[in-house]
């Protein structure tokens, strides 16, 4: 049995236990981006795996694991759409090539609120400098966009404006599985439940790992980020479907966008 996993902060609490070895015997961690853990689950590599929450959409064979998410109710911080020009001005944006649920809220985010359709290029986010050295802007997600240096700089935190525009939290990921069964939900529960317990030590080793300081890793997965996977989580996510339906996204996905490099 095979589980995906984000090499991401906010991922830590999900799995946090199973790293520590609380895992079943036979079980096996696999890591890799939101997009490729979604191709691994399709094609079968894995079991189950905390994936963008787009994949889900595309995928409807694919079942996910109740109860649990990683979600922002307001800016999340490590979803961010960085520029050297004003929003307004923006006419190439560069991906993180991991980047599913991020790549198509933030189209929806600059068509619904600011009436602009930018082209596209996905890159490798590292660093963010050179990405911005091809595009008026990048998104960058996950530990990349919290460490990246933002002087001079426009910021859009993705979560924040999805909350501006819906009222209702943003849904960046789940866990998915291709068959969810009893054993990987009771498995993924109890892995979870740990881990939320334990976010102060979670914190301090993710703060060294990562070069921010207590306080801040602390802060976001305490209060930044959204674990449980109620009615207003499920309202933002069934929100996230309906749009990105209505914007055509789940014909075109984010193949439609060009690779660079």
């Amino acid at each position: 049995m095979k589980l995906g996993c984000l090499p991401y902060l906010n991922v830590k609490p999900l799995i946090y236990s199973l790293e520590q070895g609380e895992i079943p015997s036979g079980w096996e961690l696999v890591y890799a981006p939101p997009a490729e853990l979604a191709k691994m689950l399709v094609s079968g590599e894995i079991a189950a795996a905390p994936v963008s929450s787009f994949a889900t959409f595309t995928h409807p064979e694919l079942e996910v694991c109740p109860g649990i998410c990683i979600a922002a109710d307001g800016p999340v911080k490590s979803v961010l759409m960085l520029s050297r020009v004003m929003v307004q001005n923006i006419n190439t944006i560069a991906l993180d090539y991991g980047s599913l649920s991020g790549a198509n809220m933030l189209r929806i985010i600059l068509a619904e609120s600011y009436g602009l359709h930018p082209r596209f290029l996905r890159m490798t986010p590292h660093p963010v400098s050179a990405m911005l050295d091809q595009c008026d802007a990048a998104l960058v997600i996950g530990d990349p966009a919290m460490t990246c240096p933002r002087e001079g700089l426009y910021i859009l935190d993705l979560a924040e404006e999805w909350k501006k525009l819906t009222g209702l939290p943003a849904v960046f990921a789940l866990w998915v599985g291709r068959e969810m069964t009893d054993e990987i939900v009771a498995v993924l529960h109890e892995s979870c439940e740990k881990g939320l317990s334990q976010l102060e030590k979670i914190a301090k080793e993710e703060s060294t790992r990562l070069g921010l300081s207590f306080e801040t890793c602390y802060e976001y997965l305490s209060t930044t980020i959204t674990y449980r996977l109620g009615e207003r989580e499920a309202e933002g996510l069934a929100v996230f479907r309906s749009k990105c339906l209505e914007h055509s996204l789940l014909n075109t996905c984010v193949t439609s966008v060009e690779a660079v490099g």
